[in-house]
């Protein structure tokens, strides 16, 4: 889905994925309504309703529309799979945020949601692979990133990356970001 030109609509539905997002870390999402979602943003029913289908939909369309914002304004050019990088430094920064997507208590909509927006992204940068390759490097990227939030095992952007490299790029041919991964786990530079 085209990123919205009209800058109401933009704002409209910044205002609704916002109302989301803070009203998951407050309740969880399964204790949000769309009526809790419209009062939190301050707009009408009606308006919800022209947007997005339901909460479910808000959540997919919205969390997409978001990082692919991010990953245009901050991914280092000509790499292709960095916007996956900017994937993980947005987790390590946001843990507050990514818990109530991929935390433990998270319910099984919001994961499936949050990994087809991930899906959807893979299947822009990688091309047209097949499908069952997208569906399993979109799992694999979930599973790390709760990896980064989880106090127990708190992996930094940097070891997240190495773990997907290890696991997608010997299968993709050489689709993979230039420059060798860091073995020892350190950061790599930060997104441009």
């Amino acid at each position: 889905m085209a990123e919205p030109a009209d800058r109401r609509v933009r704002r409209t539905r910044d205002l609704l994925h916002r109302a989301l997002i803070e009203l998951m870390i407050e309740r969880g999402y399964d204790r949000v309504s769309v009526s809790d979602i419209i009062a939190r943003a301050d707009v009408g029913r009606s308006t919800f309703y022209a947007h997005y289908r339901d909460k479910d939909d808000l959540l997919l369309v919205s969390c997409t529309e978001y990082l692919r914002r991010e990953i245009a304004r901050t991914a280092a050019p000509g790499s292709p799979l960095a916007p996956l990088r900017v994937m993980f430094h947005l987790a390590a920064h946001y843990p507050e945020v990514y818990r109530p997507l991929v935390g433990p208590k998270v319910s099984a909509t919001v994961l499936r949601s949050y990994r087809r927006s991930c899906a959807e992204l893979l299947g822009e940068v990688l091309g047209e692979q097949a499908d069952g390759t997208i569906t399993f490097l979109s799992w694999g990227l979930v599973g790390l990133i709760a990896e980064m939030i989880d106090p127990a095992t708190a992996l930094t952007p940097g070891q997240a990356w190495h773990r997907f490299e290890t696991l997608a790029l010997p299968g993709l041919n050489g689709a993979g970001d230039a420059g060798p991964a860091r073995a020892d786990g350190a950061e790599p530079p930060a997104p441009q």
